[in-house]
């Protein structure tokens, strides 16, 4: 749902109100990245089912309880992932090219390669998380702008503090079911240190975009780096003195602060200067 709301407000962005609003084309958009989303997901559940079978958290979902056959999720997220590239493609050779590339790191890279192998695996996964973003605008306009391609890049920041801090709230799961997630295999301060080095971006890439993203709107550009500040400070000190309610804490002011973000873009976008 959050991507596809980036994949909107990626295609607000690219309209400059100098014609009438492409409603097709941003239709598009939300199917595209919707049902790319959709065909990940099933592909990387089927990729986790045995991992997800020893973990509390996970062990009810429909492949690990048995509920849905693995052949049958490929086969729905192979036919979800059809009509993401069918769209995209439609849409354009660039919006094509981002949503393959991200296709091809959440599921090979992240969820096939490096998941069971390195800490670092949300970090080489987060590139899927500014596609979105860039796709969307790329539907729309090109060149893609230095805003857009910022934005995107906030995404990534964003990724591995979402993940990051509600990993560290299930860290039991995660090695019981042997996944090398950070909370688990790193110590406490090199956990503090990446945590701290991610929120730093993401408040970096905040301020850096004020501008590109938010054209010249003051107050826009303030609420936003309050927001982006006040990330910092609850991952400052869950960093600190980390707790499973700090960091559960952190999860759900991330979660708010990207949707509110992106609602703010597409409504600042769509509001003619």
């Amino acid at each position: 749902m959050l991507f596809t709301v980036e994949g909107f407000a990626g295609a607000m962005l690219a309209w400059d109100h100098t014609g009438p609003f492409p409603l097709v084309r941003a239709i598009g958009v939300i199917a595209m990245v919707a049902l790319g989303a959709i065909g990940a997901e099933a592909f990387t559940n089927v990729i986790d089912r045995d991992m997800d079978a020893r973990m509390e958290r996970t062990k009810s979902r429909p492949l690990p309880a048995h509920l849905i056959k693995p052949g049958e999720a490929l086969l729905f997220g192979s036919a979800a992932i059809t009509g993401s590239l069918i769209i995209a493609g439609l849409l354009g050779a660039v919006p094509f090219l981002f949503i393959a590339i991200g296709l091809l790191d959440n599921v090979i890279i992240y969820s096939l390669i490096s998941k069971r192998t390195t800490p670092w695996s949300i970090v080489l996964g987060s590139i899927s998380g500014g596609v979105p973003v860039w796709a969307g605008y790329a539907a729309i306009r090109l060149p893609i702008s230095p805003g857009a391609w910022l934005l995107g890049a906030l995404v990534m920041a964003w990724i591995p503090l979402h993940i990051w801090s509600i990993a560290y709230a299930y860290s039991d799961d995660y090695a019981k079911a042997d996944v090398p997630m950070a909370p688990v295999v790193w110590s406490q301060r090199q956990f503090g240190l990446a945590l701290s080095t991610a929120a730093v971006i993401l408040f970096g890439v905040a301020v850096m975009g004020d501008a590109l993203i938010w054209k010249g709107s003051t107050a826009e550009m303030l609420v936003a780096d309050l927001a982006a500040a006040i990330i910092v400070g609850a991952a400052m000190q869950f960093a600190l003195h980390p707790t499973i309610r700090q960091g559960k804490h952190v999860f759900m002011v991330c979660n708010v602060y990207l949707l509110l973000l992106f609602a703010g873009i597409i409504a600042m976008a769509g509001t003619p200067k």
